[in-house]
């Protein structure tokens, strides 16, 4: 189990098995199982990387995870560039910001977020010697791949830490905008939440979006005014607005996302599930400058690179600013189901 920052941002075994921030869709060329076999595709010599995020690179969240993978790519491979990030162009902007990225000479591309999955596909037919990547996304091509998380798996987790410790049985999620990816995480979380207590009731809101930090406090406190007493978000820099709830509430517990958030509602912060963005850039760009990708049945059709608790690319991570006490048999239970799941015994 992910325990710490340090562990957080290691640089982990590369294997391929991610399905989505919370088991999301399969690529679409489902009829094919990628390998890692070398592809058909030259190496490259430097990296000129690109990067389209859904939000801003300072939330504290999701998007800052991207730009500060792509810096972790630029100091481990020698002779990297980077261009400044495209922060939260808007859907329809998506592809051409793409394509002036590919203009100025990017060779890699990552795109933050599943919603760009088409934009992505759309471009890539434009640059065939641009990679293109998407974070959570489905389609493939000869030059567009996914990385595909299985943060269901770390989700389902961070469900039996809030089941195991609510008091009144009543947990929420509140997410950002209303994405397959986070529908799935949340639902992973409710399952894990009814593994620990059976008879919990889990409510799940939506602010319609990542930026909006008042509705999600809105959004919070009509939440915890109901009697829940255990909140997680998964909705970008809006997170921390439940976190502002949660603090102002007495006995109210909170559980992050994506990056151990330790510092939002200290000290009522139970801790956060994972993403290591920057273990899986890192991995993805290695491949890619050594021509080395996952590559379906079909020699011109990229697979995609999947990770999650085998992988150590998603996890959970406890908050040792914690008030209260985890106790140790629910931390037990925890682990037996992480060792479960890595089986293959329990589905998130």
């Amino acid at each position: 189990m992910i325990s710490s920052r340090r562990r957080f941002c290691a640089f982990l075994t590369f294997g391929l098995l991610f399905t989505g921030c919370a088991q999301q869709e399969p690529a679409k060329d489902t009829a094919s199982t990628p390998t890692t076999a070398t592809a058909p595709s030259e190496a490259i010599s430097s990296l000129k990387i690109g990067l389209i995020t859904p939000g801003k690179i300072n939330d504290k969240g999701w998007s800052q995870l991207a730009s500060d993978s792509v810096e972790k790519i630029k100091g481990e491979i020698a002779g990297t560039e980077t261009v400044p990030a495209i922060e939260d162009p808007g859907q329809a902007n998506v592809a051409g910001a793409a394509r002036d990225l590919a203009k100025k000479g990017c060779n890699l591309i990552f795109f933050h977020a599943s919603e760009y999955d088409d934009a992505a596909a759309t471009v890539a037919k434009e640059f065939p010697k641009t990679y293109f990547v998407v974070v959570g996304g489905r389609s493939t091509g000869a030059n567009l791949t996914p990385i595909q998380f299985q943060a269901g798996e770390a989700t389902y987790l961070a469900g039996m830490l809030a089941g195991g410790m609510t008091k009144t049985g009543k947990v929420a999620c509140v997410g950002g905008s209303e994405i397959p990816i986070v529908k799935e995480a949340f639902a992973s979380f409710e399952k894990g939440v009814k593994a620990a207590r059976a008879d919990a009731e889990v409510k799940i809101v939506f602010t319609g979006s990542g930026d909006d930090i008042a509705k999600a406090k809105q959004q919070a406190q009509a939440l915890l005014d109901s009697g829940v007493d255990v909140l997680h978000h998964n909705a970008n820099a809006a997170g921390q607005g439940v976190a502002q709830a949660v603090t102002d509430k007495a006995d109210a517990m909170f559980i992050g996302a994506n990056a151990p958030q330790d510092d939002l509602a200290t000290p009522k912060n139970l801790g956060s599930f994972l993403v290591d963005a920057q273990a899986a850039y890192l991995l993805v760009a290695k491949a890619v400058k050594a021509g080395k990708v996952p590559y379906s049945m079909d020699p011109n059709t990229m697979g995609a690179f999947r990770y999650g608790l085998k992988d150590k690319v998603v996890g959970l991570h406890y908050n040792e600013k914690f008030a209260g006490k985890v106790s140790d048999e629910l931390k037990a239970k925890i682990a037996a189901a992480e060792a479960d799941i890595i089986a293959g015994k329990v589905a998130p």
